[in-house]
């Protein structure tokens, strides 16, 4: 059975291996040439929580007074980037043509309350090299970082409370609406959620630690080990997930040298048509991609292409096109005054509502609301 010592030891090489790990993936990802903008945010969430272990794993491993001094000149605990990153990372393969915008950068501007106290740390350390302070002054700055990191706590633990909070709706968004999340990022649900706990699981920690009265106590009972194995085991999530994500969209790539004469393309797109304005497909609620696979007698990979590439839609925007397009003229028909709107979405293939809302404000810029107000007033 392990001594108390020992177990810190195993929680402490736990956290240099997670460190470690994180800084792996970080350069594989970032340094890939097939690489996507999703790898890079990736690449950089992981270096920053991989800086974190480690600033961690140091501060508990080597005690002394100048390891503190150089840890807190040192960028290693940027955490009010790591919310956005976490948020951006998922929304850039969730989908997966995003670019990164100029605008995302306001996102990080409170990074500063982790990039002051260093700024400061130098202005004072190059003070105390010039013999304008003393090592006392230098110890009281000290004192003084350890203070301020403590109560940044707080923001850093709303930060990234929120982002996540961000994410999951997305997900959620996503995941009801008809453009749906691929099945191999069905994970990404679990994965919010057990990040959130976390979160829950650092609320309770934070709500004694940030107390002067508690936080010696629960720094000699628990350290931050609560907090910094949890941040382990995602570093090693997000890694390995990240890079199977990294590699499994390389291998697509490879797959799809899809060659079509402009005659072929023309013929898959008058069948595509024509299994939508003659045997009406788009009617069936479920309707999914394989469904006109069969249907036209086509394989999967050869449809999303024309569509994709000559169309300039994704199969679930083309098959909702259709489907508003059938709502329009029903809703105006004067023998469907007795259904509601919602009705007739349902009867056209809609099977959510607020798939449909989104999709008919997308096509027309009106709500169906709007739309009908705007219809019946010109008449």
């Amino acid at each position: 059975m392990l001594s108390g010592h020992m177990f810190v030891d195993f929680l402490n090489t736990l956290i240099l291996l997670g460190a470690l790990q994180g800084f792996i993936f970080s350069f594989i990802l970032f340094f890939n040439p097939k690489k996507r903008t999703a790898e890079k945010v990736l690449a950089v969430l992981l270096l920053l929580m991989s800086l974190a272990s480690l600033n961690i794993y140091l501060t508990e491993t080597v005690p002394h007074w100048q390891m503190g001094v150089f840890l807190s000149l040192v960028p290693t605990m940027l955490i009010m980037a790591i919310g956005p990153l976490i948020y951006f990372y998922f929304c850039f393969v969730l989908k997966t043509s995003s670019v990164w915008k100029r605008k995302y950068w306001f996102h990080f501007v409170p990074v500063l309350i982790d990039v002051a106290p260093i700024i400061l740390g130098w202005v004072i350390t190059i003070g105390f090299l010039l013999n304008r302070l003393s090592q006392n002054d230098l110890l009281a700055w000290g004192n003084s970082i350890d203070q301020y990191n403590t109560y940044t706590d707080i923001p850093r633990w709303l930060s990234i409370t929120v982002y996540l909070w961000m994410t999951k709706q997305y997900f959620t968004k996503l995941s009801s609406d008809q453009d749906r999340p691929e099945p191999d990022l069905k994970w990404i649900g679990p994965f919010l959620n057990a990040f959130l706990i976390f979160q829950l699981i650092w609320f309770v920690f934070l709500v004694p630690y940030i107390v002067p009265a508690t936080r010696l106590a629960i720094l000699n009972h628990l350290g931050y080990y609560p907090i910094y194995v949890p941040l382990t085991v995602f570093i090693y999530a997000l890694g390995i997930k990240g890079y199977l994500l990294s590699k499994r969209h390389t291998q697509k790539n490879k797959g799809q040298s899809i060659r079509l004469s402009p005659q072929e393309s023309k013929e898959l797109i008058a069948a595509i048509r024509d299994a939508m304005d003659k045997d009406k497909l788009y009617l069936k609620p479920n309707l999914e991609l394989d469904v006109l696979v069969n249907h036209i007698g086509s394989d999967q990979r050869t449809i999303s292409h024309v569509l994709n590439h000559y169309l300039s839609m994704s199969f679930n925007s083309f098959i909702n096109q259709y489907r508003v397009e059938e709502v329009k003229q029903r809703m105006v028909v004067s023998g469907n005054d007795h259904l509601k709107i919602s009705g007739i979405a349902f009867e056209c293939g809609f099977n959510s509502q607020s798939t449909f809302q989104r999709a008919f404000k997308r096509s027309t810029g009106l709500s169906p609301r709007e739309y009908l107000s705007k219809y019946t007033g010109s008449l």
